[in-house]
């Protein structure tokens, strides 16, 4: 797509949203019904594949000619329902483009835009829950995990500015989070012998967030690592205590070798 065009897209998504604010509404916008039809046409697209690995294939090249109109929306910055937006959302989650859908997700939350009825979850739900998955999926694996974008999504849930309705799901989607935040967590300990004090760290914001996710959901699927967790930094406590011990002796007998000195210089 050529910047003419996104620039043209861009600016003509923002120009219907600032007018629907007007009217309440995204119908009845030319350029958005353009959308809709173009959506509705890669829908019916994706409903002729039944492999979802060729349909994830598919959204990954539909994805990016929506970012224009996407990018608009937001610049107008107007609480308007939009399939084509929400829609869009939900692609950019299954095509693990978390950064955008992290920033769509937030902004959807704070105008309080709903999924579309064929979702049938509520916003937060949906992509709190899919994000979740799919990192409780890959931390299975030896692949690098983007903790940031689980620490993103935890903060957004927890916004206090945004009205509790719109960011109420169920106890159990919540923990699947603090599962994933957990198990990542535990990913970035380097060693289990020798712990660092960042190590420490690392096991304690674990420890948190497993024992959040037990309380809300019993069966989260975390007890094994908690229980990893908690054998771990037993491991931890003797040597703080030795280290914080050898800093103390050390720090004691610097003043005797200062005044032995002191001394010295005076004979």
């Amino acid at each position: 797509m050529s910047l003419a065009r996104q620039h043209f897209m861009k600016h003509s998504a923002k120009a219907a949203a600032e007018t629907a604010a007007e009217f309440g509404t995204m119908q009845e916008q030319s350029f958005y019904e353009l959308q809709l039809a173009q959506l509705n046409n890669d829908r019916h697209r994706l409903k002729q594949i039944q492999s979802t690995e060729a349909k994830i294939q598919l959204k990954k090249a539909l994805v990016p000619t929506y970012l224009p109109y996407i990018d608009g929306i937001i610049e107008a910055n107007k609480s308007v329902q939009d399939v084509v937006f929400m829609t869009v959302l939900v692609w950019c989650i299954d095509v693990e483009n978390y950064g955008k859908a992290i920033e769509m997700a937030e902004f959807a939350l704070v105008h309080n835009m709903i999924m579309p009825d064929r979702f049938e979850r509520k916003t937060a739900t949906l992509v709190t829950e899919e994000i979740a998955n799919a990192f409780l999926k890959q931390l299975k694996t030896n692949a690098e995990v983007d903790l940031a974008v689980l620490q993103q999504l935890e903060k957004i849930v927890i916004r206090t500015d945004i009205d509790a309705k719109v960011l109420d799901m169920p106890d159990q989607v919540k923990a699947k989070l603090f599962v994933a935040l957990g198990k990542a967590k535990i990913k970035l300990i380097k060693t289990k012998d020798e712990p660092s004090q960042s190590d420490l760290t690392f096991a304690q914001d674990a420890q948190a967030y497993l024992e959040r996710a037990i309380e809300l959901d019993e069966k989260c699927g975390g007890k094994q690592d908690l229980k990893t967790v908690e054998t771990l930094l037993k491991k931890f406590v003797p040597q703080q205590v030795e280290q914080t011990e050898s800093s103390a002796n050390a720090d004691s007998s610097q003043p005797a070798n200062d005044q032995n000195e002191t001394d010295q210089k005076a004979d």
